[in-house]
């Protein structure tokens, strides 16, 4: 990478990593405060309608987001169609939402279903509002503007939505909460990133951007459909309290990687984008976010499944107990996501989005198969099989990586070995010692403190290229935006 593009990885990654320590955090603490003033019930019902509304965010996007971020230059004209045939969309499928409402409840057996898809559907419209803006801070790598839309957001809605389940809202304060948080996004988007809108719809500039992004709107709709069709089949063949334990557990898991990969996540896209023309600085740059997302990711992983247990029990409570299976299950397959999302994402870069489509395709016949063998075998059946068609579809995905760029998956593995074998011996280590505390705030700081200490102190025993980069150039990065930060409040304070 050049010195200028990858001054610029390095910001992006600090403003996207104060983003998860602040909205991501202050959003995983205001979702314990509900588990605790919640039943399992209503979030398995909020994670039946969820199906839905994702499956409609994505045909509404169809796949224009992805298409502008690509994009060297986004013209007023991309910007104006896109607008209008995304806002067109989704009116046009929230009025189908509306429509097939009582036919989603009556699916689940859930009447209470009909008003709580029409209410939350609402969201579609609103996030079409500022899809623009998005796209357009994305593709110029600013994630600073993003972090100071974010965070407010979440601590608003966050805060209304406690005080609504303080007072007996039950499920509403969390359907408030969706849609306050939208809305807000919706406003400060705006305000931070104004642009002079236009209703005029550009043939030539639908064509180019549909032309990349409709095989994308196709795989999104399958992989969107996938994601949530363990949810779908517990949630038909199993009570909705059972769907809303594997619904916390999940979330746990994904709130774990949200935390700590979306930083490198959201940032790898827009980045090797800007190699897309060098395939030697491309694959170098996808190793560097292979082997920090590892990095960050497996040891996380580890720790929450190790100690799942008492995280469910000090966190949200004895009620959630039948949550723990899940969550260690969930995090076997979670220590792949981040392969996934890189791999699939070195396709796109290379225009080759039809490649995309047609690997998604493979992968659902694999979790297809899982869900039907699986099932025989009950509940737990049924996730030991998605955490097995996780590791199939990694197989799938790292194909086209070693024909693009000749980085094949046992290349990847052998480049995070340090990590992989540093984070088995953590775990082991916690394992032998989780016995000896009692559950806890106490218990479960000391057991995380040991766990990290025990990882980075490997790492650094061993000098890793992982531990140099966070220690020469991102910690040196982060002081020096810091005091900038700083800097800057002293100067307008004087």
């Amino acid at each position: 990478m050049s010195d200028s593009l990858k001054d610029r990885s390095i910001s992006a990654f600090l403003w996207v990593m104060i983003d998860k320590l602040g909205s991501s955090t202050i959003n995983f603490v205001v979702t314990i405060v509900l588990a605790r003033l919640l039943l399992p019930e209503d979030f398995g019902l909020i994670a039946m309608v969820m199906i839905f509304f994702e499956l409609s965010a994505s045909f509404v996007d169809s796949g224009f987001s992805n298409a502008l971020v690509r994009e060297k230059e986004i013209t007023k004209e991309d910007k104006s169609t896109t607008f209008v045939f995304n806002f067109f969309i989704a009116i046009l499928v929230y009025g189908i939402l509306f429509i097939s409402a009582p036919a989603i409840a009556s699916f689940f057996e859930q009447p209470k279903l009909v008003l709580l898809t029409r209410v939350l559907g609402i969201n579609l419209i609103i996030n079409a509002c500022a899809i623009i803006q998005q796209a357009v801070l994305t593709q110029q790598i600013d994630f600073k503007t993003q972090t100071k839309v974010r965070i407010p957001s979440v601590v608003i809605s966050g805060a209304v939505a406690i005080v609504l389940a303080l007072n007996g809202f039950g499920i509403w304060s969390l359907i408030v909460q969706m849609i306050l948080r939208a809305i807000l996004d919706a406003i400060l988007l705006w305000y931070f990133h104004p642009w002079k809108l236009s209703l005029t719809f550009y043939k030539e500039s639908f064509v180019r951007l549909f032309s990349f992004g409709s095989n994308i709107l196709i795989a999104g709709l399958v992989q969107r459909f996938f994601q949530h069709i363990f949810k779908l089949v517990i949630g038909k063949f199993f009570a909705a309290a059972t769907l809303g334990l594997y619904d916390q557990a999940n979330r746990f898991c994904n709130m774990a990687i949200n935390h700590l990969f979306q930083a490198v996540q959201k940032i790898s896209y827009p980045i090797l984008s800007k190699l897309q023309d060098d395939r030697q600085r491309l694959k170098e740059g996808y190793k560097k976010f292979i082997k920090l997302s590892s990095f960050v990711i497996l040891p996380a992983m580890m720790v929450l499944g190790v100690l799942a247990e008492p995280v469910i029990v000090t966190l949200i409570g004895e009620k959630w107990l039948g949550a723990v299976p899940f969550l260690k299950l969930l995090c076997l397959a979670g220590v792949t996501y981040h392969f996934h999302v890189i791999n699939l994402n070195i396709l796109l870069v290379l225009g080759r989005s039809d490649l995309g489509l047609k690997l998604e395709f493979i992968e659902k016949i694999s979790i297809g198969l899982g869900i039907v063998i699986g099932i025989q075998f009950g509940i737990m059946g049924l996730v030991i099989g998605q955490v097995i068609s996780s590791y199939i579809n990694l197989l799938v995905n790292t194909y086209y990586s070693d024909k693009f760029l000749g980085y094949p998956l046992l290349a990847q593995l052998k480049d995070i070995f340090p990590t992989i074998a540093f984070s088995a011996l953590m775990g082991a280590v916690l394992h032998l010692l989780a016995p000896l505390f009692d559950p806890g705030f106490l218990g479960l700081s000391i057991l995380c403190t040991v766990g990290g200490t025990v990882y980075l102190g490997l790492h650094f025993w061993k000098k890793t290229e992982e531990y140099l980069l966070i220690q020469r150039v991102i910690l040196p990065k982060t002081m020096g935006l810091i005091t900038k930060l700083f800097s800057g409040r002293s100067s307008i304070r004087r």
